[in-house]
């Protein structure tokens, strides 16, 4: 039957219906009608003939021939007549639909796939590092431009400003980004009276001016209240608080308060350390150590000879240790008293002495005065001996008789027999007439006897002139 059926196709029955719509309509009807009654007398004598293939020809031969030439009673179809298929009309076009929406989805989807390819949707970085922003960028192979600016309020390499946020944009085209350099370090800053504010009211002042180059160093003070103003310390000393940028260095300085005393720190045994063993543990421990020299015959140059601390006690930072270092063997200065005027000088060989005899009121001939260095100073090799005098008397001041020197004379006389040692002694001139040598001594004062320390004596000298 569908063989049958087949020969009936648009391909070879359609041709061109000029007639009006209820012409159409009426003989759609009347052919639908007669393809029905065609088709019912094709199945009765189907279903009455033997079934034979010869039969079967005959049958069809028959449905051929009534079609073809139809019965009086039977409705006229006319030569435009197309039988159609319907349910084939509504698989094809059901067909060319699905390859028309597939074709436009792979269209589609290949223009999806190229603009995702060349187009990315830029996330909001404002406020944030710009170092993310690089990884992004890194990541989907989009350029930033980036422009650096001096922001107060902004920390270095934060976005401050950004173009395109939140929007799709080329790859190639890339974005431009605003980023900030932070505080502009050359920018002049007025500095207050810290001496006058708290160490907060100064931290404060350093974090909202963005100061990086200045630091606070609290530290113990035994005078100033925990958190109050010790000092301040610029890095240049040509540095004023009128001519200060946000890039100087300044360290400012703060109280403690007292430190503590706490008895933590235990002492070593400092008899097998140097000088620079000893000094480097304070330092370290920040314990004040007073060194002392001391003259040793057994120890030598350098060693501890005693602590005033014994090992392994414990003491606190407030404490202070004595140590006595050793000078070596000195030299001391003896007492000269014990020696003559004659034996002074050469008493120590070690020691540079002077003695001398000077006139005294008090102190019998010969006897000891005085010593300029005191008896039992030490010296030691290393040090700058000065020299030291003996002084010895030499009695009250006796006038001799000045007879026969001349006027000239008298100068070195007094200065030599009185005055260097020790007497203030002085003279005056008067000349008298004699018939002596003028110019020589032909009277004076005082002759031959004794005087005081300080004393004038006159001298009557020749004129020549009897």
């Amino acid at each position: 039957m569908s063989d049958f059926l087949s020969n009936f196709s648009n391909g070879k029955y359609k041709k061109e219906d000029t007639r009006d719509p209820v012409e159409k309509k009426s003989s759609s009807q009347e052919s639908d009608m007669a393809q029905e009654e065609v088709v019912k007398q094709g199945v009765s004598a189907s279903n009455s003939t033997p079934k034979s293939s010869d039969s079967h020809t005959d049958n069809n031969d028959k449905l051929v021939d009534q079609i073809q030439e139809p019965s009086a009673s039977q409705p006229v179809i006319k030569n435009s007549l197309l039988i159609k298929d319907q349910l084939f009309a509504k698989k094809r076009q059901m067909k060319r639909f699905i390859i028309g929406g597939a074709s436009c989805l792979a269209v589609a989807s290949i223009c999806l796939f190229y603009y995702k390819q060349t187009h990315v949707t830029l996330p909001d970085f404002t406020n944030k590092p710009v170092s993310k922003a690089q990884a992004w960028a890194d990541d989907n192979q989009v350029k930033l431009v980036i422009n650096r600016v001096y922001q107060l309020d902004k920390k270095v390499n934060t976005i401050i400003k950004q173009g395109d946020k939140n929007k799709s944009i080329a790859k190639k085209k890339g974005t431009k980004l605003t980023v900030s350099l932070g505080a502009d370090p050359k920018v002049k800053i007025k500095l207050p009276d810290f001496s006058t504010r708290s160490v907060d009211q100064a931290r404060d002042f350093i974090k909202k001016n963005k100061l990086e180059n200045t630091v606070i160093e609290m530290g113990y003070s035994d005078t100033v209240a925990k958190g109050g103003y010790l000092k301040q310390v610029f890095a240049n000393a040509s540095l004023t608080s009128d001519n200060f940028k946000r890039e100087d260095n300044l360290t400012l300085h703060y109280s403690k308060g007292k430190e503590p005393i706490t008895k933590n720190i235990a002492v070593p045994d400092f008899s097998s350390q140097t000088k620079d063993q000893i000094n480097s543990w304070s330092k370290d421990k920040s314990v004040k150590v007073e060194m002392q020299e001391e003259g040793s015959n057994t120890i030598e140059v350098g060693k501890v000879i005693s602590q005033s601390v014994a090992k392994s006690e414990k003491i606190s930072k407030a404490d202070t240790i004595i140590i006595k270092l050793s000078a070596g063997k000195p030299i001391l200065v003896p007492y000269y008293a014990k020696f003559t005027f004659e034996e002074a000088s050469g008493a120590s060989k070690e020691l540079p002495v002077l003695a001398k005899q000077v006139y005294s009121d008090t102190v019998p001939y010969g006897d000891f005065i005085g010593q300029s260095v005191a008896a039992g100073t030490q010296y030691f090799i290393k040090d700058t001996i000065p020299d030291i005098t003996a002084t010895y008397s030499l009695g009250r001041v006796y006038m001799k008789d000045l007879s026969g020197q001349t006027e000239g004379d008298l100068q070195s006389t007094f200065h030599n027999d009185y005055t260097s040692k020790g007497a203030n002694i002085s003279y005056q001139i008067q000349y008298i007439n004699s018939s002596e040598t003028k110019g020589t001594v032909v009277a004076q004062s005082v002759l031959n006897e004794f005087v005081p320390l300080t004393f004038t004596v006159a001298i009557g000298i020749s004129t020549g002139n009897e």
